[in-house]
């Protein structure tokens, strides 16, 4: 297990569905600009089923002393060889979001990513009017990287994202 003073991380399992959707159908208005959730038990199996693929990683962050479910950071489409990257993903739930709680968790994640899996690269793509999301990525680290028109389908529509990213230079 991989933990702070104050959080702790949890592989994403099946068992974790109905935890995870009520928490989902608690913070969905607040999710819903920025992210395409998972919102039904067909969903999350389909998660669950994606994740079961060595290139992607998804992590519950909970609250140490009473295991409160904070959010979720991914870590997908992880490619080795030549490249060493992976893209993260990352959302606080309902009632947690400004407690510093999600800098805590991405900062034991890209430890992880850059030690234990041994990546070069982590990327976020972010939507421009996201600025929580984009305060977060910069108070660990990653970097602007560029503008991207039309880079995500997200809830049907294509969005506009900026590349944020963090290297890792002892790989």
């Amino acid at each position: 297990m991989t933990s702070s003073k104050r959080i702790y991380l949890e592989k994403l399992q099946p068992k974790h569905e109905k935890e995870y959707l009520r928490a989902v159908k608690k913070s969905l208005s607040a999710l819903k600009p920025w992210i395409e959730v998972v919102k039904s038990r067909k969903a999350f199996a389909k998660l669950m089923e994606d994740l079961s693929a060595p290139e992607d990683k998804a992590y519950l962050v909970r609250r140490g002393g009473d295991d409160a479910l904070i959010g979720v950071i991914e870590v997908r489409d992880i490619f080795m060889g030549h490249f060493k990257c992976g893209y993260l993903i990352y959302y606080a739930f309902e009632g947690f979001r400004g407690e510093g709680y999600m800098k805590e968790a991405l900062t034991l994640i890209i430890d992880k990513a850059f030690k234990k899996l041994k990546l070069h690269r982590l990327e976020a793509n972010i939507q421009p009017n996201n600025k929580s999301s984009i305060g977060l990525a910069k108070s660990v680290g990653l970097l602007y990287e560029g503008y991207s028109p039309k880079f995500l389908k997200i809830n049907g529509d294509w969005r506009d994202h900026e590349r944020w990213a963090l290297i890792n230079d002892n790989v």
